[in-house]
């Protein structure tokens, strides 16, 4: 069974996965600022869950180095004694912000398990920024969850993995966002990545992230081109089986 809850229209989740409790990338206070306020920073418009109404959670994990997923400031507010996994690049940076509290690396290679779950990352081929990984998180009888917040492209091996597993949800971006190629590019690929995805991993459901609209300023709000989807139209595709939660209610996925 599983249940999620939205933390922010964002991408910050509660996530209840059979006996595990965890919540991931949470934003919760405060604007993030990638590099300097004058490159770019954002605030939600909506306020987020306050962080005395989270539920009950056993781990945080974050999916990416970057402030919208790794949010130091909000992290610093969370009880010290919550173990952190974390990817590659925000595990470096989280040992350094935090080098008494217990930060756990999901590798790409062996699995990392709390309470019988287990998670792996999926790192893209890439050597240059921007790097957005994925999250595959799964039980001991192989029903999984697929999280892409930037979207994700799979390369013949990570397909082959991702399909050893029955995948009962995806969450992943819907949003067209496009940066100039020199600081990044598409920093999300919008709903033809979301197609690939669904055609490659077959998920029972699908949930829609990281495609709130920010209030932002700085350098990357004037270049960036945005494309923004239309979930009620994408709510009525054929046989996509896609879950619009624009509140903070928990859902409960069978």
């Amino acid at each position: 069974m599983i249940k999620i809850k939205r933390l922010n229209l964002d991408s910050s989740w509660y996530i209840k996965f059979n006996q595990l409790n965890f919540i991931l990338d949470p934003w919760l206070i405060g604007s993030e600022i990638d590099g300097f306020k004058w490159l770019n920073e954002q605030w939600h418009i909506k306020p987020p869950v306050t962080i005395k109404d989270i539920p009950n959670y056993d781990s945080i994990i974050i999916s990416q180095n970057y402030e919208d997923h790794c949010h130091l400031e909000t992290l610093k507010k969370l009880p010290d004694d919550k173990s952190i996994l974390a990817t590659e690049k925000a595990y470096s940076k989280l040992k350094k912000q935090f080098p008494n509290r217990e930060i756990i690396h999901i590798d790409t290679k062996n699995k990392i398990e709390k309470n019988k779950i287990n998670f792996i990352s999926i790192k893209p081929p890439k050597i240059m920024d921007p790097i957005y990984f994925a999250l595959l998180i799964y039980d001991q009888e192989n029903n999984g969850i697929f999280y892409a917040p930037h979207g994700f492209t799979l390369d013949e091996n990570q397909k082959n993995l991702v399909n050893k597993f029955k995948i009962k949800l995806m969450i992943t971006t819907f949003t067209e966002f496009k940066l100039p190629k020199i600081m990044g590019g598409y920093v999300n690929p919008g709903m033809s990545n979301v197609y690939e995805l669904y055609n490659q991993i077959s998920p029972k459901y699908i949930v829609n992230t990281h495609d709130e609209k920010k209030k932002a300023k700085g350098l990357v709000s004037l270049l960036a081109k945005i494309k923004y989807p239309d979930l009620k139209s994408i709510e009525n595709v054929k046989d996509f089986n896609f879950i619009n939660i624009d509140n903070y209610k928990t859902i409960t996925l069978n």
